[in-house]
């Protein structure tokens, strides 16, 4: 796979000097539906890409909707909001260009009980597009994309049926960009498989997975950036989790 994204957008902002602007009615409403959401959606009731190697046990807590223990910390926040308003710039700039033909595009599995969103897609290319921010910039120049980035891209790949994504890295110090392209690996859908059926069975057969060994001790850092350590000795079984949630 070529590069889909660097040849197309290189020109195209040499030739707007003016900086980043909508011009097109349909994208200025694509963009309008983003920023101005009607209902904020719960992550409940699927398993999401971009947690898929985390803690099982966590997730299956996030699957039940468990109350979750969210620290106020504004500086994260604002990294957040960085974040987003990086993804924005870009989505703009690559509906203009005519590289993309949406963003934000939902993906869900009925099968895995996995759903996300992907940055973007090309629906008649067929392929998708990830956008990562990153201070790593010449370490990935280097080596290339981030094993947990493969991972996540492949798994939007087995919700959305598509073989082949675009990653583009951008320098959060220098907003010099990097794009590596992914094509599907039959060895990741099928680790990745393995994940989804061990959640899926925790689901089905209604328990909870095994603490990490870490957790189990109230220790280490998984543990204490946990937002469910403070119930999680509490919780043994789903319905735990309810009663946990009703009693609040």
């Amino acid at each position: 796979m070529n590069s889909r994204i660097t040849p197309k957008i290189t020109p195209w902002l040499v030739n707007h000097p003016n900086g980043v602007h909508i011009t097109n009615p349909d994208i200025y409403n694509r963009i309008s539906s983003i920023l101005m959401p009607t209902v904020s959606k719960s992550r409940a009731g699927a398993f999401h890409p971009s947690q898929l190697y985390q803690c099982k046990r966590a997730q299956v807590y996030g699957y039940h909707d468990a109350p979750s223990l969210r620290v106020y910390d504004p500086t994260l926040q604002n990294l957040f909001n960085d974040g987003h308003f990086r993804h924005l710039r870009w989505q703009i700039m690559l509906l203009e260009a005519g590289v993309l033909t949406d963003i934000e595009v939902a993906v869900y599995s009925s099968e895995y009980r996995i759903e996300g969103s992907m940055d973007g897609i090309n629906a008649e290319e067929k392929w998708m597009f990830e956008l990562k921010g990153t201070s790593q910039f010449k370490q990935i120049q280097a080596r290339g994309a981030l094993p947990a980035h493969i991972k996540q891209v492949h798994a939007y790949l087995l919700a959305s049926g598509l073989e082949e994504a675009a990653i583009v890295y951008e320098c959060k110090s220098t907003q010099q960009w990097h794009e590596i392209p992914i094509h599907l690996d039959p060895n990741i859908i099928k680790e990745i498989k393995e994940i989804l059926e061990s959640l899926n069975d925790a689901i089905t057969n209604d328990y909870l997975p095994e603490r990490l060994e870490d957790c189990e001790n109230k220790t280490g850092a998984t543990y204490n950036s946990c937002s469910y350590s403070q119930i999680c000795h509490g919780c043994n079984t789903p319905s735990d989790i309810v009663a946990f949630r009703s009693s609040k």
